[in-house]
């Protein structure tokens, strides 16, 4: 028997690829994790921040357009970035003609006067963004945006996930600083998504492949090794035992109620950078005409550092005549923001989102608050050694880890998927 430890995205792909001796163990009452919807008063939010399907691996996108069903349709992507009150085309240097003229050629100049271009060992972040982009780009947009984002200083962010970040070859950039349009990252240009039910839709659709069983409300209270087999006890006292045992809890949560853990897992965990997520859902009973999928701002003077607009994704996602707004915005606990009351949290967004024209408060009919602990890996400079060796002492231990906050990577769902389907074939044929 398999157990699998969490009801996400990774744990039931997982799952619906293995026969009916396996048993899922949640805690929420409810399936999806980080891929949960939160569906209120007509409105629907991908409560972790928006998600969308679209996969370099067209057999994992495939499959995940296939365990929908008739529930998917076709999007084009129109992301813009909010720079000083003007709309600036995704990615940021595939439109630089639409930048102030002196941010023009600031970003045009330092991007072929780069001084910095072919400085080697590539190290941090924010030295990858000056030998790619030059100073202007890094100094104006892409060293800002991403110090907000991660809640860290670039210098100190590791070049793990730079395989990720549009790099456009210098023909579209110099066309781009004169007006002629380009596309970058065109492999996310056009994305499927649900047509009701938000993102969780997957979740579902994959959750009725699988044949064993899935158990809800069920938290875990503690996990140990008995001779060859995994005892697992819930928090009322209920016991399983598995063969096999599968975490996608977060390290750092598995670690409480794994009691005869590896101290060297401790150790490594312990190390381990993570930043949290608050987002502020707001539903309007109007509709402004917002098109776009998601609005990156890099102004530090702004607290969120992401605007979606779900009516983009399906419009089902709003009632007939609304609309809606998520703001994202990274934290940690300690540093005065997660602290914030959620009232206080959604006065200074509305205010600051009214601020910069993209709401009428008089429309809001809709206001909540969606917090995780758990939002975004950190790749610090030490993160490659600590988490290969927190990998390789639990997997010395026999236990598998599968999902972002288990293995500790910044992976979007369809690389859980295609994780999921390589550890399902391993446990299935060894």
């Amino acid at each position: 028997m398999i157990g699998i430890l969490g009801g996400g995205i990774s744990g039931i792909a997982l799952a619906a690829h293995l026969d009916e001796n396996v048993e899922i163990l949640e805690k929420s009452d409810r399936t999806g994790g980080l891929c949960g919807t939160i569906i209120e008063d007509g409105f629907t939010f991908d409560a972790a921040g928006p998600h969308i399907m679209f996969s370099k691996n067209k057999e994992v996108l495939n499959l995940m357009i296939e365990v929908l069903g008739d529930n998917v349709h076709q999007n084009r992507r129109e992301n813009r970035i909010y720079f000083k009150g003007k709309l600036v085309k995704y990615p940021f240097e595939n439109d630089l003609a639409a930048l102030p003229k002196e941010d023009n050629f600031d970003c045009i100049y330092g991007y072929i006067v780069n001084p910095r271009a072919h400085e080697t060992p590539v190290t941090n972040l924010a030295q990858w963004s000056y030998v790619t982009f030059g100073a202007g780009i890094s100094e104006k947009y892409f060293i800002p945006y991403n110090e907000k984002i991660w809640n860290y200083d670039a210098n100190k962010i590791g070049t793990e996930f730079v395989e990720r970040i549009p790099k456009p070859p210098m023909e579209d950039v110099l066309k781009s600083s004169i007006g002629i349009s380009t596309e970058g990252y065109l492999h996310q240009l056009y994305y499927s998504y649900p047509t009701i039910g938000g993102f969780e839709a997957i979740v579902h659709g994959f959750e009725k492949r699988v044949r064993g069983a899935i158990c809800t409300s069920w938290p875990v209270a503690s996990v140990e090794r008995t001779g060859d087999a995994w005892r697992v006890v819930s928090a009322s006292g209920e016991e399983r035992t598995y063969d096999t045992l599968v975490s996608t809890l977060p390290i750092h949560e598995l670690l409480k109620v794994w009691k005869d853990a590896p101290a060297a897992v401790h150790e490594e965990a312990a190390r381990l950078r993570y930043n949290s997520l608050l987002n502020v859902l707001i539903g309007c009973k109007t509709d402004p005409g917002h098109n776009y999928t998601a609005l990156y701002v890099p102004d530090r003077d702004l607290l969120f550092h992401r605007l979606s607009f779900p009516k983009a994704f399906s419009d089902q996602c709003v009632p007939p005549g609304g609309s809606s707004i998520m703001a994202e915005i990274t934290a940690n606990e300690g540093d005065g923001i997660w602290e914030m009351s959620d009232e206080a949290l959604i006065e200074r967004v509305i205010g600051e989102v009214e601020g910069i024209g993209f709401v009428d408060r008089n429309s809001i009919v809709y206001k909540r608050v969606a917090r995780f602990k758990y939002g975004y890996p950190v790749y610090d400079l030490e993160y490659r050694r600590n988490v290969t060796a927190m990998r390789e002492a639990v997997a010395a231990s026999g236990l598998h880890l599968l999902g972002r906050f288990a293995q500790f990577d910044y992976i979007n769902s369809d690389v859980c998927i295609e994780r999921a389907l390589k550890l399902a074939g391993e446990l299935t044929h060894g």
